[in-house]
């Protein structure tokens, strides 16, 4: 089985889909890769159904969430297929399709925005849905909510999911335990997986150049630190005072950096980059983070005290963060980290403030009201529009 529509068949569903004025999601531009990556797990063929982890895995999210039904979706390029469904009867159950043309699926959307969580309040509400639910054919139901399940490479391969007869709204600790919980099976499924490849030294050949390899995270929370008027301070300060007070920096950074359990990734210039979530795959992330950069602060400010006390010019620091997926690997032998949210990282620390902890929304999120904040209002990040962000002011212990 494929898992795809034949010519004919898919022509009629398009079709359907004008007639009823639904437009479906068109495919990723990289729909081949992400159809290779179905192929590589064998997502497809693979029978979830039999193995209790998967369907205990789903009933467990339907307490979470308080919703009646819960689904492991994976979707093709023409069609969805269900791989475990929660909720029903037996003889519900088994005279349900496993298969539905792909355009006609709630899951379909979250293709648009892999990387995050698809929730629907009102599906009779929202312009996307509400032409698929108003078929006459069309289940009963008003709410959805999906975590995309995102394999190690990075790749979308369907969601978990689950909806509801009536409309409602996700907590973020809810939202939060669906994602876990996604990585969790997609966690079983790799490890199924790699369990029967042949061992890497069976495979690898000896003198082969290094690559860049990645593994996907789905929440991770990253900071940029820089030196604020550092190219000022460049033409004024002799080489050997601008790199001794830039060692000073980075080495209490690093152990600042140890000290909260996160990773460092790189220095660039005058700029710090580290990572949480990475080392540990915990919620704590971003506080652990946002209260390394308080410390960072702290440490720039008594580096301040000696130089005022030998007569030098202040330094001033200014942090940014942002919490969200990423690829984390390495590229050679370096360790590096890739995604949009670390592009929204930067863009945070760029239109910062000096002795500023510039953090987004979505890290205010993950802190759940142990932050004192200063609303920032909404600011323009160059290249990713409008955005609410806050200035962090300390951490409840």
């Amino acid at each position: 089985m494929t898992g795809e529509l034949k010519q004919e068949d898919l022509e009629q569903v398009q079709k359907l889909c004008k007639e009823a004025g639904i437009v479906p999601v068109i495919n990723p531009a990289n729909e081949d890769l992400r159809m290779k990556e179905l192929k590589r797990l064998g997502m497809l063929e693979k029978d979830l159904e039999k193995d209790r982890r998967y369907s205990s895995l789903t009933e467990v999210v339907t307490y979470l969430t308080g919703c009646t039904h819960c689904f492991i979706n994976i979707l093709g390029s023409t069609v969805q297929r269900c791989k475990v469904a929660y909720g029903f009867s037996k003889e519900e159950a088994e005279s349900a399709p496993r298969d539905m043309p792909r355009d006609f699926s709630i899951c379909q959307f979250s293709l648009n925005n892999p990387h995050q969580p698809l929730i629907i309040e009102d599906l009779l509400e929202d312009e996307r849905t509400k032409p698929i639910v108003s078929l006459p054919d069309y289940p009963p139901i008003r709410f959805y909510a999906g975590s995309p399940l995102i394999s190690s490479r990075g790749f979308s391969m369907g969601t978990l999911c689950v909806v509801d007869g009536v409309s409602k709204s996700l907590k973020h600790n809810q939202i939060e335990g669906l994602r876990l919980l996604a990585d969790q099976i997609v966690s079983l499924i790799e490890s199924e997986h790699d369990a029967k490849q042949p061992k890497e030294s069976e495979t690898k050949t000896d003198g082969e150049p290094a690559e860049t390899s990645g593994r996907y995270y789905s929440s991770a929370t990253i900071l940029f630190a820089d030196i604020v008027g550092f190219t000022s301070k460049v033409e004024r300060l002799e080489p050997g005072e601008l790199l001794a007070t830039l060692d000073t920096f980075f080495r209490g950074f690093d152990k600042i950096v140890e000290k909260h359990k996160i990773r460092k990734v790189k220095t660039i210039g005058d700029a710090y980059m580290c990572v949480g979530g990475i080392s540990e795959q915990r919620n704590s992330h971003a506080k652990n983070v946002c209260v390394a950069a308080l410390d960072m602060l702290r440490f720039v400010e008594g580096v301040n005290l000696q130089q005022e006390v030998l007569g030098n010019e202040r330094w001033e620091l200014r942090i940014g963060i942002h919490s969200g997926p990423l690829i984390a690997g390495t590229s050679g032998n370096a360790f590096d980290i890739w995604g949009d949210a670390v592009n929204i990282a930067s863009r945070m620390e760029s239109s910062s403030e000096p002795g500023k902890v510039h953090i987004s929304e979505k890290t205010k999120d993950y802190l759940e009201g142990v932050g004192q904040l200063t609303s920032r209002g909404e600011i323009k990040l160059k290249g990713k529009g409008v955005w609410s962000t806050f200035f962090l002011e300390s951490l409840n212990s």
